[in-house]
Protein backbone atom coordinates (compact mmCIF):
# COMPACT_ATOMS: atom_id res chain seq x y z
CA UNK A 1 0.00 0.00 0.00
CA UNK A 2 1.65 3.41 -0.84
CA UNK A 3 1.20 6.76 0.62
CA UNK A 4 1.24 9.46 -1.92
CA UNK A 5 2.57 12.47 -0.70
CA UNK A 6 1.12 15.48 0.39
CA UNK A 7 1.69 18.36 -2.07
CA UNK A 8 1.90 21.66 0.16
CA UNK A 9 2.71 23.91 -2.56
CA UNK A 10 0.53 22.82 -4.41
CA UNK A 11 -2.45 23.23 -1.93
CA UNK A 12 -1.26 26.75 -1.90
CA UNK A 13 -1.61 27.67 -5.18
CA UNK A 14 -5.13 26.16 -5.74
CA UNK A 15 -5.66 28.62 -2.20
CA UNK A 16 -4.26 31.59 -4.09
CA UNK A 17 -6.11 30.84 -7.37
CA UNK A 18 -9.74 30.20 -5.19
CA UNK A 19 -8.59 33.79 -3.28
CA UNK A 20 -7.49 35.93 -6.07
CA UNK A 21 -10.91 37.14 -7.44
CA UNK A 22 -11.89 37.80 -4.08
CA UNK A 23 -8.75 39.74 -3.39
CA UNK A 24 -9.22 41.33 -6.84
CA UNK A 25 -12.52 42.39 -5.04
CA UNK A 26 -11.43 44.01 -2.70
CA UNK A 27 -8.91 46.04 -4.29
CA UNK A 28 -11.74 47.51 -6.65
CA UNK A 29 -13.89 48.55 -3.55
CA UNK A 30 -11.11 50.46 -1.72
CA UNK A 31 -9.77 52.10 -4.69
CA UNK A 32 -13.61 53.16 -4.93
CA UNK A 33 -13.90 53.95 -0.78
CA UNK A 34 -10.76 56.02 -1.28
CA UNK A 35 -12.12 58.09 -4.68
CA UNK A 36 -15.24 58.84 -3.19
CA UNK A 37 -13.81 59.77 0.36
CA UNK A 38 -11.76 61.85 -0.89
CA UNK A 39 -13.87 63.69 -3.05
CA UNK A 40 -16.40 64.26 -0.24
CA UNK A 41 -13.68 65.74 1.82
CA UNK A 42 -13.18 68.16 -0.79
CA UNK A 43 -16.68 68.63 -0.79
CA UNK A 44 -16.53 69.10 2.81
CA UNK A 45 -13.78 71.74 2.54
CA UNK A 46 -16.21 73.56 0.18
CA UNK A 47 -19.32 73.90 2.33
CA UNK A 48 -16.76 74.99 5.08
CA UNK A 49 -15.56 77.70 2.81
CA UNK A 50 -18.84 78.55 1.31
CA UNK A 51 -20.04 79.05 5.29
CA UNK A 52 -16.42 81.08 5.87
CA UNK A 53 -17.53 83.40 3.16
CA UNK A 54 -21.26 83.97 4.34
CA UNK A 55 -20.07 84.96 7.43
CA UNK A 56 -17.52 87.44 6.10
CA UNK A 57 -20.33 88.68 3.91
CA UNK A 58 -22.74 89.35 6.91
CA UNK A 59 -20.55 91.25 8.36
CA UNK A 60 -19.35 93.35 5.81
CA UNK A 61 -22.35 93.88 4.04
CA UNK A 62 -23.62 97.56 3.69
CA UNK A 63 -27.14 97.02 3.54
CA UNK A 64 -29.68 94.47 3.27
CA UNK A 65 -29.66 94.84 -0.68
CA UNK A 66 -25.39 94.51 -1.04
CA UNK A 67 -25.87 91.36 1.52
CA UNK A 68 -28.67 89.82 -1.01
CA UNK A 69 -26.88 90.44 -4.07
CA UNK A 70 -23.47 89.19 -2.40
CA UNK A 71 -25.19 85.94 -0.68
CA UNK A 72 -27.00 85.00 -4.24
CA UNK A 73 -23.48 85.25 -5.75
CA UNK A 74 -21.87 83.30 -3.55
CA UNK A 75 -24.85 80.49 -3.71
CA UNK A 76 -25.06 80.32 -7.13
CA UNK A 77 -20.91 79.83 -7.14
CA UNK A 78 -21.39 77.08 -4.35
CA UNK A 79 -24.23 75.32 -6.40
CA UNK A 80 -22.39 75.42 -9.49
CA UNK A 81 -19.53 73.20 -7.51
CA UNK A 82 -22.00 71.68 -6.00
CA UNK A 83 -23.54 69.93 -9.69
CA UNK A 84 -20.12 69.49 -10.86
CA UNK A 85 -19.34 67.42 -7.51
CA UNK A 86 -22.47 65.46 -8.01
CA UNK A 87 -21.70 64.82 -11.67
CA UNK A 88 -17.89 63.94 -10.50
CA UNK A 89 -19.59 61.22 -8.05
CA UNK A 90 -22.17 60.02 -10.56
CA UNK A 91 -18.98 59.74 -13.12
CA UNK A 92 -17.22 57.92 -10.44
CA UNK A 93 -19.87 55.71 -9.62
CA UNK A 94 -20.24 54.75 -13.30
CA UNK A 95 -17.06 53.78 -13.96
CA UNK A 96 -16.38 51.53 -10.50
CA UNK A 97 -19.57 49.63 -12.25
CA UNK A 98 -17.75 49.05 -14.92
CA UNK A 99 -14.68 47.77 -13.26
CA UNK A 100 -17.09 45.71 -11.43
CA UNK A 101 -18.52 44.47 -14.46
CA UNK A 102 -15.50 43.74 -15.96
CA UNK A 103 -14.41 41.77 -13.24
CA UNK A 104 -17.38 39.83 -13.21
CA UNK A 105 -17.84 38.82 -16.28
CA UNK A 106 -13.72 37.76 -16.11
CA UNK A 107 -13.99 35.72 -12.65
CA UNK A 108 -17.04 33.97 -14.32
CA UNK A 109 -15.37 33.19 -17.50
CA UNK A 110 -12.26 32.05 -15.82
CA UNK A 111 -14.42 30.02 -13.45
CA UNK A 112 -15.84 28.20 -16.09
CA UNK A 113 -12.63 27.17 -17.79
CA UNK A 114 -11.93 25.76 -14.82
CA UNK A 115 -14.82 23.37 -14.50
CA UNK A 116 -14.91 22.38 -18.01
CA UNK A 117 -11.37 21.19 -17.34
CA UNK A 118 -12.49 19.41 -14.37
CA UNK A 119 -14.85 17.83 -15.83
Amino acid sequence: MTNPTFDVNAFMDAGKKAWAPVVKLNELSAAAFERIARQQYAFVGEMLEFSLQQMQVASTARDFNDLTARQIELSTQFAERATQRSQDLIKASTEHQAELTKWFDQTVSESAKGAKKAA
